[in-house]
C-alpha cells in the first residue's frame, strides 16, 4: 500500500496559525522520530500502555462548522477517548477484531484537525497510537494515510517537511509498517519505517509516467470497498483518461462522465455528469447513492499494484480493483 497519494491529505494535520504558518513552522512540528531508530512507544520499558490525553491547543476560533466533522462515540473504547477529552473525527476503520479511531483536539480555521491522534485496539482493548505524540495538519510528521493490511499489520503515511515547503507539497512522504499482538493485553509496535520523495520538484522532476497520477490510466478500476465494507459483484467503476483529464465510469445504475485534475497524490473530480435511469434495485440504488455523494469528496489517491484507494483527507473513502 503506498501513500494515499496526491500531494495533500486535505486531511494531513499540523500546528497551523490562523495565516499560513511558515515553512519553518511546519518543519519544526515534530516528525523528527521518522528519521531516528524506531522506538516502542506504547510500551516504554515494557510498561502498559495507557490512553493520552489531548494536547493543548490554543483557541483559534474554528469555525463552528468544523463540529460537523466530529462524530459521537459508538463503542467503550471511543466514549473512553470522548471522557478523556478527545473528540472523534473521520470513520473508524476495522479488520476482524483489530479497529483503527481518529481523534483530534480541535480544528484550524479550515477545519483540520490539530492535536490529532490515531489509535489502535484490539477487541476494544488498546493497544497503542500510530505516532509518539499529537500531531497537526500540514506540519512534519502529520499522519496522512492509514490501512489495515490484515488484523495484525498496519502500514500509515506521514508528510515530511522541509524548510522551504508548500503547506501543500511536503518533499518526501514516510512509510511507516506496524504489527499488532494480539491477546488480553495487546501492543502495537512500529517495525520499519521507509522514504521517499512526495511531491513533483522534490527532487529530479518526474516524467509523466513516473507521476502517481499516470497510474490512473489505461485500467478500469471496479469498486471493491466503499468505506469500510466489503462489495461483491459491483457494477460500479471508473476510468482515467490522462491525456484528455477526462473520467468516465458507472455508479451500478447509471453512467457518469467528467473531469479531474491530479497533482502528487492530490486528485479532484469535477463537472460530473450522467444518465438518469431508475434503479429498481434496493440494493444497487443504495450504493449508488453512496457512490455518487463519495466522488465529490475525494481530495486524494493511492495506487497500489492493482488496488486504487480514494481519500478524503485521512478517511478512506473507497478502494477499487484494476480490471
Amino acid at each position: 500500500m503506498t501513500r494515499f497519494i496526491i500531494c495533500l491529505f486535505a486531511g494531513a494535520f499540523a500546528l497551523l496559525s490562523l495565516a499560513a504558518p511558515a515553512a519553518t513552522s511546519r518543519r519544526a512540528a515534530g516528525g523528527d522520530w521518522l528519521d531516528q531508530p524506531l522506538t516502542d512507544w506504547n510500551r516504554p520499558d515494557g510498561r502498559l500502555p495507557s490512553l493520552p490525553a489531548p494536547a493543548n491547543i490554543p483557541d483559534i476560533g474554528a469555525p463552528a462548522v468544523c463540529n460537523e466533522r466530529t462524530r459521537q462515540p459508538v463503542t467503550a473504547a471511543e466514549r473512553a477517548l470522548v471522557k478523556r477529552g478527545w473528540k472523534l473525527f473521520g470513520a473508524a476503520q476495522a479488520f476482524d477484531m483489530t479497529q483503527v479511531v481518529m481523534a483530534a483536539t480541535g480544528f484550524d480555521e479550515m477545519c483540520r484537525p490539530l492535536g490529532y491522534q490515531a489509535f489502535v485496539y484490539w477487541e476494544g482493548r488498546y493497544a497503542g497510537t500510530l505516532a509518539p505524540s499529537a500531531m497537526n495538519a500540514r506540519a512534519d510528521g502529520a499522519l496522512v494515510s492509514v490501512k489495515l493490511l490484515s488484523p495484525t499489520r498496519l502500514v500509515a503515511e506521514f508528510d515530511r517537511y522541509a524548510a522551504g515547503d508548500r503547506a501543500c507539497c511536503p518533499s518526501r512522504t514516510a512509510t511507516v509498517s506496524y504489527a499488532l499482538r494480539r491477546d488480553d493485553l495487546p501492543a502495537l509496535k512500529a517495525t520499519d519505517v521507509t522514504h521517499r520523495p512526495a511531491c513533483p520538484g522534490a527532487a529530479e522532476p518526474p516524467t509523466d509516467a513516473e507521476t502517481p497520477a499516470a497510474a490512473l490510466g489505461g485500467r478500469r478500476w471496479t469498486l471493491a470497498e466503499i468505506g469500510a465494507e466489503a462489495v461483491s459483484g459491483s457494477e460500479c467503476f471508473i476510468e482515467f483518461n490522462p491525456s484528455s483529464k477526462r473520467v468516465v465510469g458507472s455508479d451500478g445504475c447509471n453512467r457518469f462522465m467528467g473531469s479531474y485534475e491530479s497533482q502528487g497524490d492530490r486528485l479532484k473530480f469535477s463537472r460530473l455528469a450522467g444518465t438518469k435511469r431508475a434503479c429498481l434495485d434496493e440494493a444497487a440504488r443504495k450504493l449508488e447513492m453512496r457512490f455518487n455523494r463519495a466522488l465529490p469528496k475525494v481530495n486524494r489517491f493511492a495506487v497500489t499494484d492493482n488496488q486504487l484507494m480514494l481519500y478524503n483527507g485521512g478517511q478512506l473513502l473507497m478502494t477499487l480493483n484494476a480490471k
